[in-house]
């Protein structure tokens, strides 16, 4: 029999180090709870036929590249053409689960090269596996009453952020707001002054993250707003606002557009500009045309932009890109005020 070791006996400088030692350790174990798996998604099974687990393989194919790809829109590419049949391909392995609210789930893991692969080929960019671990500071200004998002308060926001990150293969971290850090956090914040968030820049040091990006959402009913500042160490600043017709549409553009700008440069060879044409339901005024002309005028490698028809709440667009029609996920989608509707053929519905 081995002797149970010897209790331990508490110093009074141990005991008064002690709670310092835990918060070490958290901290120093945040980024491990927040590694993702990228070539694996979980997605609802509507039943055991063999037609259900093929088409839950190849929503999970759609989520992965999304993962991959770093952008939401991405995940479109597994329902257009030759999709499915590449879900099946890089399929390593599933299995059943069940959620907690006991709906069926299919778990699939897919091949990290043939997923790639299958991105490349559509001139999709792709962000590397290693990807930076965002801080993110959050003032929400929802209905006047501003409020800093931690790490679970409030719940329903901490909550759809990391789900946003999540779905685009995005490390996120949120502050845990304790006592001493809210008595430190200034009432207002704008992240396209960079001397009103500097005083953030300090109390991030204790998350240790790779990068820091400020944020601000605003709005309510059907307007809201998002601006945002990537900070990140060797690159200039970077900062953009995203609107959607809710909080979480307007955080799902935002998010896209960080997996955007973490692409490498370079990442895919477009090759020569290609004639393009979309379709956009839901223009019904003369604001909204604008809006998406504006969002496209700046789509860089996009030129000869013209219109073709706009009435019936139609418009229709023709202009040439670099890569063609498979560009558009990653160059004129991520924060859009359109998303796409699924189909084999470009087009679109307005989403403010």
């Amino acid at each position: 029999m081995v002797a149970a070791p010897a209790a331990v006996r508490l110093t009074p400088t141990m005991r008064l180090m002690l709670p310092l030692v835990c918060v070490a350790l958290t901290l120093g174990l945040c980024r491990a709870a927040f590694a993702l798996d990228l070539y694996q998604a979980r997605v609802p099974l509507a039943d055991a036929s063999e037609a259900s687990r093929r088409t839950a393989v190849t929503e999970a194919f759609g989520r992965v590249l999304a993962q991959v790809a770093g952008r939401q829109a991405a995940a479109v590419l597994a329902q257009q053409a030759g999709g499915a049949d590449a879900a099946q391909r890089s399929l390593l392995s599933f299995g059943g689960n069940t959620g907690a609210d006991g709906v069926a789930l299919l778990e699939a893991r897919f091949d990290a090269r043939a997923v790639r692969e299958f991105l490349a080929q559509r001139r999709v960019a792709a962000l590397p596996d290693a990807r930076p671990t965002l801080l993110l500071w959050l003032l929400a200004d929802r209905d006047g009453a501003p409020a800093w998002v931690g790490a679970d308060d409030p719940p329903d926001l901490a909550v759809a952020l990391q789900q946003a990150a999540g779905a685009r293969g995005l490390p996120l971290l949120l502050p845990a707001l304790d006592l001493t850090e809210r008595s430190q956090l200034p009432a207002s914040a704008d992240p396209a002054d960079q001397t009103n968030v500097a005083g953030l820049s300090t109390a991030s040091a204790r998350y240790r993250p790779d990068g820091i990006l400020f944020g601000r959402l605003r709005g309510g009913g059907a307007r809201w707003q998002v601006d945002l500042r990537l900070a990140l160490p060797g690159r200039q600043d970077a900062v953009w606002s995203t609107s959607g017709a809710s909080a979480q549409a307007a955080i799902d553009a935002g998010f896209d557009t960080i997996g955007a700008r973490l692409v490498p440069a370079g990442a895919v060879a477009d090759g020569p500009p290609v004639p393009v044409q979309i379709a956009i339901d839901g223009i019904s005024d003369i604001a909204a045309y604008a809006q998406v002309w504006q969002h496209l005028k700046q789509v860089p490698g996009l030129s000869g932009l013209r219109p073709l028809t706009l009435g019936n709440g139609r418009a229709l667009f023709r202009f040439e890109l670099a890569g063609g029609d498979a560009a558009l996920v990653a160059s004129v989608e991520p924060g859009a005020p359109f998303t796409r509707v699924a189909g084999d053929t470009p087009a679109y519905r307005y989403q403010p």
